[in-house]
């Protein structure tokens, strides 16, 4: 009986050791993959900043884009007015049909 628990004894420290070379096998492989995780999660939390105000978002993306290409902005200030103009007007067309 004690050769049993001797067995298993023996048996259980080298499962111990085992799972400890592992372990640090995994973190050795992981430690990489960690700093790509962060800057995802960076990434991740920018993309719910901006989903919570959009408003600023757009401010932002008009400003860049002003500062950078005026003529471009001002037409695509221009397309954007009309085009919301069109839609409005297709709304009360549509909700007038009901």
């Amino acid at each position: 009986m004690s050769s049993r628990l001797e067995q298993l004894a023996a048996r259980r420290e080298e499962l111990v050791a085992q799972s400890a070379a592992l372990r640090a096998r995994l973190a050795g492989t992981t430690a990489g993959i960690e700093q790509v995780l962060h800057i995802a999660d960076l990434g991740v939390a920018a993309g719910r900043y901006v989903t919570a105000r959009p408003l600023l978002s757009w401010l932002t993306i008009g400003a860049v884009v002003l500062v950078v290409k005026p003529r471009r902005a001002l037409r695509g200030l221009s397309f954007a007015v009309t085009a919301l103009s069109v839609v409005g007007q297709i709304r009360q067309i549509l909700s007038g049909l009901r």
